[in-house]
């Protein structure tokens, strides 16, 4: 009789350097933005972040960069075992720094706050993202779906936002807005993207990548911090 050993089942990383490349990447592309942007709050440049399609392409490729590593990481986390325990308090630190970029930005934009920005967006992502790891093609179907049929214009969170103004009396403007639709898409591609190992790119190490990285490690402490520093010391100068 032969007796079979049991195989341990293997983790995967969850921390891989390309995803955490990308998330740095995208924060520095964050910071430059806010700070083009602030200078037209200020008028110290005659620009429209809002308008301008060059800067709406550039928007959309942060955006883009923070969301794939949003389902790339959500892959790599949980995506043999959902830890329920660990989802919980990822999605209400989450909560907690969402409500908390919504009030400092009261402060700071009282007529353009921010009520579902890319902090509120991943909250609620995430736990999807979850769920949804452990079902990368399903993942990508519906990713894909949704893009096609947000551009086909058959699905559109506009109805609720336009209820939300008359009801909720939400501003009509905001400094930061991440729709649901289409932008879940991007989480669910990114499910797939690294279940087939498509990210690994096998970026070479040197001093520009490494600090790159070590800054999407710590992303989210860059997000919360760096808008109240660069708006203060910008209303400092201004009223100087």
């Amino acid at each position: 009789m032969v007796i079979q050993k049991k195989t341990p089942h293997l983790r995967l990383k969850e921390r891989i350097f390309e995803v955490d490349l990308l998330r740095g990447s995208a924060i520095i592309l964050m910071v430059i933005f806010h700070f083009c942007y602030n200078l037209a709050v200020f008028d110290w440049w005659d620009i429209n972040t809002s308008t301008q399609l060059e800067w709406r392409i550039f928007r959309r490729v942060i955006v883009s960069g923070f969301l794939l590593a949003v389902g790339m990481s959500s892959y790599l986390v949980y995506s043999q075992q959902i830890r329920w325990l660990k989802l919980t308090k990822s999605t209400m630190k989450l909560v907690f720094v969402a409500w908390l970029i919504t009030v400092g930005s009261v402060f700071m934009y009282p007529n353009a706050w921010v009520y579902f920005g890319i902090i509120h967006f991943i909250a609620v992502a995430l736990p999807i993202a979850a769920i949804f790891s452990r079902f990368p093609n399903i993942a990508l179907f519906l990713g894909v779906s949704c893009l096609i049929t947000y551009q086909l214009g058959w699905i559109s969170m506009k109805p609720i936002w336009e209820w939300s103004v008359h009801n909720l009396h939400i501003p009509t403007k905001t400094i930061d807005l991440v729709s649901f639709v289409p932008w879940i898409a991007s989480v669910l591609i990114g499910i797939y993207l690294m279940h087939k190992s498509l990210f690994n790119l096998k970026i070479q190490n040197n001093n520009i990548t490494n600090s790159l990285a070590r800054l999407g490690q710590h992303s989210l402490a860059i997000y919360i911090l760096h808008q109240p520093i660069m708006y203060g010391i910008m209303l400092a100068i201004s009223k100087a």
